[in-house]
């Protein structure tokens, strides 16, 4: 659906960040579900339900950085909290699904006996890692120094939610900012930073001289001895070097456990 909401749109093309790709996708199931609607006071409450959405932050933080971890909730307590006709308008969206699981039993319960109840979930999890985002934005905007910056981030970890910071970058500058010089602190990290400063800027030539650094002299991506946060924000700087021409002499790139390597004639990953 999404992919033909954007057929031949000239600005899908022009995306310069994740975060302002995947703001678009949003604002086009949104759209979808108005459009398919014909009464004109419920398009009203789903416009109201696609800008308003804090509560539902608070719970896709909670579920990927509270000390209770989940991704999935009971649907009638999650209604309860949400409101019930934001829930469905989630719902119908696709934004959220619908899931049957068995609930909870003892040894001795019968198969004929065993009672299910709905749970709801994320469709994916970049979708929770968005809405947390906005929440995200509120923590760390409340915290008064770099020490209590630093207890709340250390709880969320980029390893397993790299969008969920990048999202975060790419809504407030500000906040941001404060994130990237905590990321550039940390071991490993200080690749990853650079992606969260294009999120913020959506502009090449501000990492393009960073970039250059990176491929002037021997690169290497190590499966045993770096994270795969580390290869991962390695290779897409090497790709966002490939794909914008950016001008810079290839060295051997060294590499262990993965098929990756730039030729010096073409200047592009394969």
């Amino acid at each position: 659906m999404f992919s033909h909401m954007t057929h031949e749109k000239a600005h899908f093309q022009k995306f310069k960040s994740v975060t302002g790709f995947f703001r678009y996708m949003i604002k086009c199931f949104h759209s979808h579900m108005r459009n398919k609607s014909l009464d004109k006071h419920a398009k009203e409450h789903m416009i109201e339900h696609e800008k308003e959405h804090e509560e539902l932050s608070k719970v896709a933080f909670e579920g990927l950085c509270g000390e209770n971890k989940q991704l999935s909730w009971r649907k009638d307590g999650l209604c309860t909290r949400l409101g019930q006709g934001f829930c469905q308008h989630y719902i119908a969206v696709g934004i959220l699904v619908e899931e049957e699981v068995s609930a909870d039993t003892n040894e001795h319960t019968s198969t004929t006996d065993i009672q299910t109840r709905t749970d709801l979930r994320f469709y994916h999890q970049l979708f929770c890692e968005w809405f947390a985002c906005f929440r995200l934005v509120e923590v760390v905007a409340a915290t008064r120094n770099a020490s209590e910056l630093k207890n709340v981030l250390d709880k969320v970890d980029p390893f397993n939610l790299q969008y969920l910071y990048r999202f975060t970058c790419g809504i407030s500058p500000a906040v941001g900012k404060r994130i990237i010089e905590y990321l550039k602190s940390r071991r490993d990290s200080a690749k990853f930073a650079i992606l969260c400063i294009l999120e913020q800027t959506g502009e090449v030539d501000g990492i393009k001289d960073t970039v250059r650094d990176l491929c002037s002299s021997q690169v290497e991506i190590n499966g045993l001895l770096h994270s795969r946060l580390l290869q991962r924000s390695t290779i897409q700087l090497l790709e966002i070097g490939a794909r914008y021409d950016v001008s810079f002499p290839i060295s051997p790139i060294i590499t262990k456990f993965t098929k990756y390597k730039v030729t010096r004639d073409q200047r592009r990953p394969q």
